[in-house]
């Protein structure tokens, strides 16, 4: 009977153990998730692996025992509980499966209504409050100078959350 199961993969081999695997007929699932970031200036999404080095595969031990899936090029081990292997119940799965479609933004990535601290340029120590971004590299600031708000388009790396 088919069951789905965790392993732990080998350091950045998790795409090699999962094609491998694949090619012997077992079901993998590796959950991604998209993730707004800043990198290098610029606000970018990016496809990164839910849980890193971890694959879920589904296979009956009937058909391939779990020394092939074991000796498999790029996984390290199954995650166990005592000498059994854990087996993830399908709920799990699905649920897995469902998260996977929503869009993620890095937690320091300042989103509308953020009060945030401008670091460089003239606008040196003030605060600000973050309404939008400004294309890639930038982004909309509003800042209360002499009893009244200014919006200013800022460098993304001249102020922080």
């Amino acid at each position: 009977m088919k069951s789905w199961y965790l392993l732990y993969c080998k350091r950045a081999q998790q795409l090699r153990a999962q094609e491998h695997l694949e090619r012997q007929g077992v079901v993998c699932l590796t959950p991604t998730v998209e993730m707004e970031k800043i990198f290098r200036r610029k606000r970018i999404t990016v496809t990164e692996p839910l849980f890193p080095n971890y694959l879920f595969t589904e296979f009956s031990p009937e058909n391939i025992h779990t020394t092939t899936i074991k000796a498999t090029r790029g996984v390290s081990h199954f995650v166990r509980f005592g000498i059994h292997p854990v087996i993830i119940p399908q709920l799990v799965i699905d649920d897995i499966k469902l998260h996977m479609m929503h869009k993620m933004s890095d937690p320091r990535l300042p989103v509308l209504g953020d009060v945030v601290r401008v670091t460089e340029g003239i606008f040196a120590g003030l605060q600000a409050i973050y309404t939008e971004p400004d294309g890639e590299t930038r982004s909309i600031l509003l800042l209360n100078m002499l009893n009244s708000q200014v919006t200013q388009s800022l460098d993304n790396r001249h102020f922080e959350k």
